[in-house]
């Protein structure tokens, strides 16, 4: 992925693996994901944020995270209990005022939901439950004032 004119100076990224830059392996000691997986990341190399081009990353998401633990708990290998995106958002509310966030410039991302299912795969009989679940994390996002949001859906199972 390359581009010529980054309309954007900052990613905030909440989700699960697919984003994860190294936060599951972080909460686990540096233990988990293992090789062949990459200093980290749930990939045998950089992710696709990564390779946007844009310097300031702000990554909160966690590898095994689900839309919210309420819902349905993420949890690492060892049983520790990962950040849902609610979590997630709730917690980088609390950083954002010490952060100078030109709103203009940032591009808010959520990808997240595989993992609501992989571990209830009840919920695929009932989808908007976790959208749902989603939604109410956009709104969270909306209300710390981003004016970009991009939101990844799931592919078709």
């Amino acid at each position: 992925i390359q581009s010529k004119k980054l309309l954007y100076d900052t990613i905030v990224c909440f989700g699960d693996s697919n984003s994860d830059t190294e936060n599951a392996y972080k909460l686990t000691g540096y233990k988990w994901p293992v090789p062949p997986y990459n200093n980290g990341r749930f990939s045998n190399g950089k992710i696709w944020i990564e390779r946007l081009g844009i310097q300031n990353l702000i990554n909160n998401a966690y590898g095994s995270a689900t839309s919210d633990n309420n819902l349905v708990r993420s949890y690492t290998i060892f049983n520790l209990t990962v950040p849902d995106v609610r979590q997630q958002i709730a917690t980088y509310k609390t950083t954002i005022h010490s952060r100078k966030i030109n709103f203009h410039r940032t591009l808010y991302v959520i990808w997240a939901g595989q993992n609501d299912y992989y571990y209830n795969l009840a919920l695929a009989l009932v989808p908007s439950i976790v959208v749902k679940s989603l939604i109410n994390g956009i709104h969270d996002v909306i209300q710390l004032g981003a004016k970009h949001i991009l939101i990844f859906h799931l592919p078709p199972f």
